[in-house]
């Protein structure tokens, strides 16, 4: 995959320092062991980097938890340039850490179609935090596209989003 923005993918800064620091705190939480207080609408990532080779942890909001099957799904904010999706797109997750699970995941990255209907679940399921939407993405550089009468599920249905499940 190239690091250049596709087309409809925001070309806009990463986050600020503070705002940085807050997204951290959750990576902070999962370093001295209390990441599981979180509960399933966080995860912890491990990949492997597609041109080091060495293991990284990426902290990501789960949009979706599917509680029989135990699968999260997630959205890159960033896009297709996001290094952890690129790095999963190169080679599988290693392990996700959500809640009290830990597991080596089975991934799926969603079609465009499957990405609108989670990101419509996501913004039924969390109305508060789909009020957002349209004022944390572009604060944080997200990869959206810039047309202001989109509602938030269709901001965040433009995002690749990617499933982990735990095997069967």
């Amino acid at each position: 995959m190239s690091s250049t923005p596709t087309s409809g993918e925001s070309t806009k800064n990463r986050p600020s320092r503070f705002l940085k620091a807050v997204f951290d705190a959750p990576s902070w939480l999962y370093r001295i062991g209390l990441g599981p207080l979180l509960g399933k609408r966080v995860l912890a990532l491990t990949h492997r980097g597609r041109k080091s080779g060495k293991l990284h942890r990426t902290i990501l909001e789960v949009a979706l938890y599917d509680r029989e099957s135990g699968e999260s799904v997630v959205a890159s904010a960033y896009g297709s340039r996001a290094d952890w999706y690129r790095n999963i797109a190169a080679a599988p997750a290693l392990r996700v850490q959500t809640g009290w699970k830990d597991y080596t995941p089975v991934q799926r990255f969603l079609t465009p179609d499957e990405a609108k209907e989670a990101a419509a679940r996501f913004c039924r399921d969390h109305p508060w935090e789909a009020k957002l939407v349209p004022r944390v993405l572009p604060a944080i550089g997200a990869a959206i596209p810039d047309d202001p009468t989109l509602t938030p599920a269709e901001l965040l249905g433009a995002l690749p989003m990617v499933a982990f499940r735990p095997p069967d």
